[in-house]
């Protein structure tokens, strides 16, 4: 299979951890022997490059045959139908189809509610769709459900492997016997919600908890599994989620984890114990923090994530590609 591989999310000299799961992906599908040409627009820098890159696409296309053309994210999915003979496969990756929360935490921008309108739009003229929750997939067009598939990221449980919490913890310069709060993500995202973790570690102080918030944000990928294995409770009050990587990640770390019901996430926690969901106040959310104190590590939180290593969704994926060469 040889897959022209457009993004306009990519880890880079600027930004190394942006875009790291579409790398991870992108690196799953390679061992299994797909041929991936990989087309980085980095749009954040200048709209310009969304010009460049739509240059950059008919002109690999018609310099090579590529089997389909993969795009990711509602901006690199225009730039892959600029081009007409090459099936398109566009994965949506959360707020191009859901929206970014404003900066109240009420409502949608109205911005991003016209680009997921029209991003929703696009999933019409397309050869087939990923969305990474059903949520998601709700919000496009009736018949372009047909042709959508719920595939969630996967997660790499080599990279992501239970560690010693002292180790970590020493590895990080923390007190060892202090209580840690993580909250993982841009502190200055609306969508990310930090004011209610902050808001939900001053509940707990005012209760007589001692326990620190720490946010991991411009954390090296190879660091964040140790900053989730120093902590004690991972927080999750995000305001609109696909199907939020972080918790699968905690996960696969046995982390206790408290969480907003957002995506898919009631469902990745459905039976597990240590985990919860909570409602988006601080009391709520300070209740379900001092139950998930109470345990240490949990298993049955990495053993749920059997169907979603990056290999068997990379093989899912792979069959997708397969189809499409197949339907021409």
């Amino acid at each position: 299979m040889n897959v022209l591989w457009l993004t306009n999310m990519w880890p880079d000299a600027e930004r190394p951890w942006y875009g790291s799961f579409v790398h991870t992906q992108a690196c799953s599908l390679e061992r299994i022997g797909v041929d991936l040409d990989v087309l980085y627009v980095p749009g954040y820098r200048s709209s310009r490059e969304y010009a460049r890159g739509a240059v950059e696409v008919r002109r690999r296309t018609k310099r090579r045959h590529y089997d389909v053309v993969h795009a990711h994210y509602g901006h690199s999915g225009v730039l892959a139908r600029l081009q007409a003979k090459t099936p398109v496969l566009l994965s949506y990756c959360g707020d191009d189809l859901l929206g970014t929360p404003n900066p109240s935490g009420v409502g949608m921008t109205r911005r991003s509610t016209i680009a997921a309108r029209g991003f929703g739009e696009l999933s019409r003229v397309l050869s087939a769709t990923i969305t990474k929750s059903e949520e998601m997939e709700q919000r496009l067009p009736a018949r372009a459900r047909q042709r959508n598939h719920v595939i969630p990221n996967g997660v790499d449980l080599e990279q992501f492997a239970p560690m010693s919490a002292h180790t970590a913890r020493n590895r990080l310069g923390w007190q060892d016997g202090a209580k840690t709060l993580l909250f993982v993500g841009d502190p200055t995202n609306a969508r990310k919600n930090v004011a209610l973790a902050e808001a939900v570690r001053d509940e707990l102080v005012g209760r007589g908890i001692q326990i620190t918030l720490r946010i991991a944000w411009q954390v090296a990928p190879d660091m964040v599994p140790v900053w989730m294995a120093a902590a004690d409770v991972l927080i999750f009050p995000s305001l609109s989620e696909g199907s939020p990587n972080t918790v699968k990640e905690a996960m696969a770390m046995e982390l206790p984890i408290v969480s907003a019901a957002v995506g898919d996430v009631p469902e990745r926690l459905r039976g597990i114990a240590g985990t919860f969901v909570a409602q988006r106040n601080p009391a709520a959310m300070a209740d379900k923090v001092e139950l998930a104190l109470e345990y240490g590590r949990i298993p049955a939180a990495r053993a749920a994530l059997a169907e979603l290593t990056i290999d068997k969704v990379a093989e899912r994926i792979a069959a997708l590609y397969r189809s499409l060469l197949a339907r021409g």
